[in-house]
């Protein structure tokens, strides 16, 4: 609405537009206009006029065709599907990040459960060859071995324990949780994440490689933004025809007593630039920005396959540690129980007792952590692959082998 106050009177105009865009790159338009002049000051020489009219322009060369007039709306749909695979993939290495946290955590929790068993062990060690030493059965300095021996067991006990807290207070600042809150991981994970073992995978590396190739939502992006640049390349080629464009327009006022009928006008405009300066230029800054997008997808190829090939061996290495620290674990054990007793008939030397007491722990604590390390990095690798899955309660899946059945869910 437009309004003039004057000596005159008032004159007033209202317009009302509606405006849209065909898929053919045809610019449509509805008008309507209601002006009023001298209408309260003088209203025996007072004009009002209302005048509807319609008007269209096709472009028949430059802008013409749904990929130029389709292309915002094509785009903006594109990028709101890139941001829902962005935060999906977002979403799936954060579950993993949290879940490898908590599972460290157990393992903490769990090397402080061998240092203090390491350090029972130490103290019954240490009564034991004093009682020896008094009675001249071993030398004194076999009887200091072991109290040095239980000193350093203790010292070990105090620094699991800080680590314990450190990663419990770090879990709980990850989780927003208060810092003293009296909340800790089940230990009844670790034992029954120990008592599956090791979760076979059902692919080769060849089907990893592929499956990562074809399904990875970051790559799919990536392949569908070359697509983008391909598209804006060729509309910026195509703004280098000529602006051949058909205009129609018919207007009809009905406060005219004229009765013969609505104007219309037909008019054909060839509009031929001299100046191709900004054209080139964006034509060649397309021509670029594909370039710079295809070779960004084949370093993000190279990338995840880099890392599908890098977690397989990660779990063939985590694999080989785990079973063999477990074997030492029995190999320990055994040999603790049998220089006991070589000990006590006076056959082994204090020190031996020792080795194998140390021996022990490292075994417990690197089972345990081949163990951790071979659970968050098959959780990687189905990440790596786009096999890992979460369901709306945050809950992660796993693909397993064909020895287990059905899914294997999140503690």
């Amino acid at each position: 609405t437009t309004e003039t106050f004057g000596d005159n009177g008032v004159d007033a105009d209202l317009k009302l537009a509606i405006e849209r865009t065909l898929a053919t790159g045809a610019r449509v338009s509805l008008n309507y206009t209601e002006s009023i002049v001298n209408y309260f000051t003088s209203p025996d020489s007072s004009s009002e006029s209302s005048i509807l009219s319609f008007n269209i322009v096709q472009p028949l060369l430059n802008g013409f065709g749904p990929l130029v007039s389709m292309e915002p709306l094509r785009q903006a749909e594109r990028d709101m599907v890139y941001e829902v695979r962005d935060f999906k993939r977002y979403q799936q290495d954060f579950v993993i990040d949290i879940t490898s946290q908590y599972y460290s955590t157990l393992r903490n929790r769990d090397q402080l459960n061998n240092a203090r068993k390491n350090y029972e062990n130490a103290l019954g060690s240490r009564e034991q060859t004093e009682a020896y030493a008094r009675a001249g059965r071993i030398a004194d300095f076999e009887a200091a071995q072991a109290l040095q021996s239980e000193l350093n067991a203790a010292d070990n006990w105090a620094i699991a324990l800080a680590n314990y807290q450190s990663a419990l207070d770090d879990f709980r600042f990850t989780l927003a949780l208060p810092i003293d809150l009296n909340i800790e991981p089940d230990p009844g994970e670790l034992a029954a994440l120990a008592e599956r073992g090791l979760v076979g995978l059902d692919i080769t590396l060849d089907e990893a490689a592929d499956s990562a190739s074809s399904n990875r939502l970051d790559l799919i992006t990536r392949r569908q933004q070359v697509e983008d640049q391909e598209r804006n390349l060729e509309i910026t080629q195509r703004d280098f025809l000529p602006n051949l464009d058909v205009e129609y327009d018919i207007s009809k006022d009905f406060a005219d007593s004229d009765t013969s009928g609505a104007q219309q006008t037909l008019n054909v405009g060839l509009d031929v630039p001299f100046d191709w300066t900004e054209k080139r230029n964006a034509f060649r800054f397309a021509q670029i920005s594909l370039d710079r997008e295809r070779r960004a997808l084949e370093a993000d190829k190279g990338n995840v396959l880099r890392e599908v090939r890098d977690l397989w061996r990660k779990l063939e290495r985590n694999r080989s540690v785990y079973k063999n620290r477990l074997l030492s674990v029995s190999l320990a054990e055994r040999r603790m129980e049998n220089t006991n007793l070589l000990l006590k008939q006076g056959k082994a030397l204090t020190r031996d007792l020792l080795d194998a007491q140390d021996d022990l722990l490292s075994s417990r604590n690197e089972a345990t952590i081949a163990l951790i390390d071979y659970t968050i990095n098959r959780l990687s690798f189905w990440n790596a692959i786009e096999r890992f899955k979460i369901d709306p309660k945050g809950m992660w899946y796993e693909q397993v082998d064909s020895d287990t059945e059905g899914p294997v869910a999140a503690p």
